[in-house]
């Protein structure tokens, strides 16, 4: 028979209370389950470390090549990062320039980057942004080729595709 010492480390056990109720654990459960937690928790922080850095990275790239007031847009899955800066109309320049890129926050990279002279930039959907450019003043019907509306980014396939000569909306 064995002594109650060597039957006490055989079967370890932690008592819970729950609702009045004492429930036996065995202690291999209870290490089992804290390791998960700790390996998720890691996981967790090393994700958000890496999204941070990214943010950080997004942000100082727009700040270096466009200065202040630049808008930052997620798409909707947070998967990248729209950045454009519109600059305000001067008489030397009387059309707003809008300069932008895309950010893919997966790759920490600057998928696609554009400047128009006048127009607006917006995500169509979770994977493409569309580009609707104003055309100024055209100069009748002889122009060849005909002024560019626009055009959609896809950034899964990393291509465009032009508009039609109505804008998207």
């Amino acid at each position: 028979m064995q002594s109650q010492p060597d039957t006490l480390c055989a079967q370890v056990s932690v008592h819970c209370m729950l609702r009045g109720r004492v429930f036996s654990m065995p202690s291999s459960f209870l290490i089992m389950v804290t390791l998960i937690g700790s390996v998720l928790s890691c996981t967790s922080h090393r994700d958000v470390r890496q999204q941070q850095s990214s943010i950080a990275r997004y942000q100082s790239l727009a700040q270096e090549k466009y200065g202040d007031g630049v808008e930052f847009v997620h798409n909707s899955t947070k998967t990248a990062v729209l950045c454009l800066k519109k600059s305000k109309p001067t008489l030397q320049v009387p059309q707003q320039q809008v300069a932008f890129f895309v950010f893919d926050l997966a790759s920490d990279t600057v998928i696609f980057e554009d400047s128009i002279p006048n127009g607006s930039v917006q995500w169509k959907d979770d994977f493409s942004i569309v580009v609707n450019i104003t055309p100024g003043i055209e100069k009748g019907e002889d122009v060849s080729p005909p002024a560019r509306h626009g055009y959609i980014f896809d950034i899964r396939i990393r291509k465009t595709r032009e508009l039609n000569s109505t804008p998207v909306q």
